[in-house]
């Protein structure tokens, strides 16, 4: 068997194990108030009118869409507020993909919770899986790991939903590989692509699949054949494509984002808020911040704030909030914001550079030390990792909280749709549950 038959079959075969399956609960919760808020504001709100009314109700929102547009509008709103769960080892947001499909597919054809939570934890373990073996090659040909693995998870997810054979699940897969793609260029300016590239992947992976449903045929093989995915995206040899499969499973090592901007900048962020809680510094107190991090991390050390997309992705702005606020929420990236000056009279003071020590940490960690130099001396603090991360967990309660904050303005019932999420395992449909159509 190779990468691709491995692959199918682990999708196909694996039982997910009672950790894995309370972890899908947690960032299904996740994901789905982040969703739930993308949609009415942000690129998600420009998408919408250009898609016809549909069959399928939105969730949290009275708006209904096709299938295709529902996982297409609904990976955008996911992805859309830079507050979506990732995974570090193969720098990758899996929930964007992964659930919008799923959910468009299961309102057409409703399974149990159970299933359902089941289909959703071998999606993850499918991105997680490839995003890390492929990780950073993929990321160093200029893909978005996002948007150029989420198709196959997702459309391997919605095979295990189904219930596909081999040979239908492999078509997809084939099909799948495709439809991925999405540039990294979005660093450089122009960030609101980016929200769009969670969408492009729940859209392809769900397309992928039911193409495969009625017939349509793809290459055999394709993560390791000639000119097929892994030589494609990453540059590698065919047939040299291995897979940790079965091996651990990785969705416990996923993170839930408590901040709103790039995963990459909150260790610093963290380390730079910490600092000033400590000491009670004020932005003023700051003479100058030194910080080191891995290249990665760095890389946005000169990307610009002239949009909101673009200001979650910069290390200045983002550092910036952290030194005049002690955050960076949501609303610190909205365009009142954005004219504030905080990141302009603190560009001056400010240095970021990756180095030998950081790089070697990274993807293990996401490491950042930040000094602050000040009148009475340096004050310096290291981050290994972000919380929200394994090592630093958010709580069930946090998570809650974080979903109350996005769902109730557009949704009265947000208290009881959340407590009904957390029971989604036992339920016996779980459509109802993904669009607040709760007991």
């Amino acid at each position: 068997m190779g990468a691709t038959a491995d692959l199918v079959d682990f999708a196909l075969r694996a039982d997910p194990p009672p950790d894995i399956l309370r972890a899908a609960t947690r960032h299904l919760v996740d994901t789905l108030g982040v969703t739930v808020a993308g949609l009415g504001q942000g690129v998600a709100a420009r998408l919408a009118p250009l898609q016809p009314e549909g069959d399928l109700p939105l969730p949290g929102h009275a708006a209904r869409r096709f299938a295709t547009d529902h996982a297409y509008l609904c990976g955008t709103a996911a992805h859309g507020l830079e507050l979506d769960d990732g995974y570090r080892e193969g720098s990758v947001h899996p929930g964007v993909a992964i659930l919008p499909a799923l959910m468009a597919e299961e309102l057409d054809h409703p399974v149990t919770g159970a299933r359902f939570l089941t289909a959703y934890a071998v999606g993850y373990e499918v991105i997680c899986t490839l995003s890390a073996t492929l990780h950073p090659a993929l990321r160093d040909h200029g893909f978005h790991p996002t948007s150029a693995v989420g198709p196959l998870g997702a459309a391997l997810a919605i095979a295990r939903l189904r219930g596909f054979d081999g040979a239908t699940a492999e078509r997809a897969l084939g099909l799948a590989a495709s439809e991925a793609g999405g540039l990294f260029a979005f660093l450089g300016g122009g960030g609101e692509v980016k929200r769009l590239h969670g969408g492009l992947a729940a859209r392809g992976g769900l397309m992928a699949a039911r193409l495969a449903a009625r017939g349509v045929t793809a290459p055999q093989a394709i993560l390791e054949r000639p000119s097929g995915y892994a030589q494609a995206f990453a540059g590698l040899a065919p047939d040299s494509l291995r897979l940790d499969l079965p091996g651990r499973w990785r969705m416990t090592q996923c993170y839930i984002k408590p901040h709103a901007c790039c995963r990459h900048l909150q260790p610093a962020l963290e380390a730079l808020i910490r600092l000033r809680q400590n000491h009670a510094l004020t932005d003023t107190d700051m003479l100058a911040i030194e910080v080191e991090t891995y290249s990665i991390a760095a890389a946005h050390a000169g990307t610009g704030w002239g949009d909101m997309a673009t200001a979650q992705l910069s290390f200045p702005y983002v550092l910036a909030q952290g030194a005049a606020k002690g955050r960076a929420a949501l609303a610190d990236f909205e365009p009142a914001a954005l004219g504030e000056g905080h990141a302009e009279r603190l560009q001056d003071r400010l240095t970021i550079r990756a180095t030998g020590e950081m790089d070697a940490l990274y993807p293990r960690q996401r490491p950042a030390r930040v000094t602050i130099r000040t009148a009475q001396g340096d004050l310096t603090a290291f981050a290994p990792e972000a919380s929200g991360s394994p090592d630093i967990p958010v709580t069930d309660a946090a998570i809650t909280d974080k979903f109350l904050g996005l769902v109730a303005p557009h949704s009265p019932t947000a208290p009881a749709w959340c407590d009904a999420l957390w029971q989604i395992g036992t339920a016996p449909s779980a459509a109802p549950l993904l669009i607040g159509d709760h007991p």
